[in-house]
């Protein structure tokens, strides 16, 4: 197993906020397991190599079963 190096501030602000809005777009701002299922998948898809808010908002959507025309109005926040 190789060792991958932490995050800068702004990647971790990124991912935070990506789980931020699809906890939000999803209803799960009450549901601490929920937010850290989310959590998880969101830091495998940015190790994946996903760099950008809108590719990690789109594969985390399609990965939480919601439609990919959510997207649209989540990228206004």
């Amino acid at each position: 197993m190789t060792a991958r190096p932490l995050p800068s501030k702004d990647e971790a602000r990124l991912c935070a906020n990506v789980v931020r809005n699809l906890a939000r777009d999803l209803s799960l701002a009450d549901d601490p397991a929920a937010i850290g299922k989310l959590t998880v998948l969101v830091a495998r898809l940015f190790n994946s190599g996903l760099r950008t808010r809108e590719e990690l908002m789109s594969a985390a959507m399609k990965s939480a079963g919601m439609p990919s025309s959510a997207i649209a109005a989540t990228a206004d926040h």
